[in-house]
């Protein structure tokens, strides 16, 4: 079994994620860890995935401005929000909201989180060029400028943009049960929507993994990506509660009693990470291997129900723990 190698945090395959953690940088939120912002968002602890093939988009196939929005509420902000993944170009007046709302967040000094500015992945929008019409972006892709009219007809051809718009005081612990709220209800429920037919979140997204891998119908290139993004996700999450389990402060039991359990709930994504971590190794993006091949399917099966086991061990910690915050 392979070993967790990671050991820089500095960076992740959760594109989305990475552009608030730089938006972060210049609000009263600036200097949080890209390990805090994953785990206090409970992006940590996501996991989406198409039953049929482990398609390349599941990993975003969730209602974005709600999910964003409860992330950045967490973390005591308040945002606005335009537009949503629907494939539907925007009209003149759509784009016309979201450059003005742009606009204003980039006058006060904060950047806004835009989807598919050079790749349909999210990135940051920094500056504007009111004179030239154009937008200074940074994606997964490229640094550089956009014009106004291809904002929300890149390559996914729909307009998505979130700007923070004020902020609020909250304090650790609050953040922490309201991520682990957040963490559990991913986990236990199914929380996609009806339109979103095949997708399965939390734990029941192993039993979606293990149903495309048990038919042969895995599509290599978007399990490469997911695999990737979900090993991401769960190395951060090992992390986020190792960090906590050492540096929580408080000195009730209750407290102590909440580090316990946290050092706990690390080793068990750990152990999830570490299974993803040897999929993704099998599995690398981007040409994807062979995962409809009998061997390398029925040794992912193992490690996917193995991984499932562990995290269901993590989740029931991650309950004990919001337990002591209630």
């Amino acid at each position: 079994m392979g070993k967790r190698t990671r050991d820089d945090f500095t960076w992740s395959q959760n594109t989305d994620t990475i552009a608030i953690h730089s938006m972060l940088e210049y609000t009263g939120k600036a200097g949080m860890s890209l390990v805090d912002v994953m785990g206090y968002t409970a992006h940590a602890f996501r996991i989406i995935i198409d039953r049929e093939a482990v398609e390349v988009g599941s990993y975003s196939a969730f209602d974005w401005p709600l999910h964003h929005t409860e992330q950045l509420q967490n973390l005591g902000f308040t945002v606005q929000t335009a537009g949503r993944p629907n494939h539907i170009p925007p009209t003149p007046a759509e784009l016309e909201e979201a450059l003005g709302f742009i606009q204003d967040s980039l006058d006060k000094g904060v950047p806004a989180l835009g989807w598919d500015l050079f790749i349909p992945e999210w990135g940051v929008i920094y500056g504007y060029d009111d004179e030239k019409k154009t937008l200074r972006c940074r994606d997964a892709r490229k640094d550089g400028e956009l014009p106004y009219e291809k904002l929300g007809r890149g390559e996914a051809t729909e307009l998505y943009v979130l700007a923070i718009t004020g902020s609020f005081p909250v304090d650790k612990r609050s953040m922490l049960k309201g991520a682990l709220k957040l963490a559990v209800k991913h986990a236990r429920r199914q929380c996609l929507g009806h339109e979103r037919g095949n997708y399965r979140n939390g734990l029941a997204a192993y039993d979606a993994w293990i149903e495309a891998f048990t038919k042969r119908t895995v599509d290599p290139f978007g399990n490469g990506v997911n695999t990737g993004k979900v090993w991401d996700t769960r190395e951060f999450a090992a992390q986020f509660l190792l960090e906590l389990s050492r540096n929580w402060e408080g000195s009730s039991l209750q407290d102590g009693r909440l580090r316990t359990l946290a050092g706990e709930a690390a080793e068990r994504y750990a152990a999830v990470a570490e299974r993803l971590g040897e999929m993704r190794d099998m599995f690398p993006f981007p040409h994807g291997g062979e995962p409809n091949a009998d061997a390398q399917a029925e040794r992912a099966l193992t490690l996917l129900r193995e991984a499932k086991a562990a995290e269901t061990s993590g989740v029931t910690l991650l309950e004990r723990m919001l337990e002591l915050l209630e």
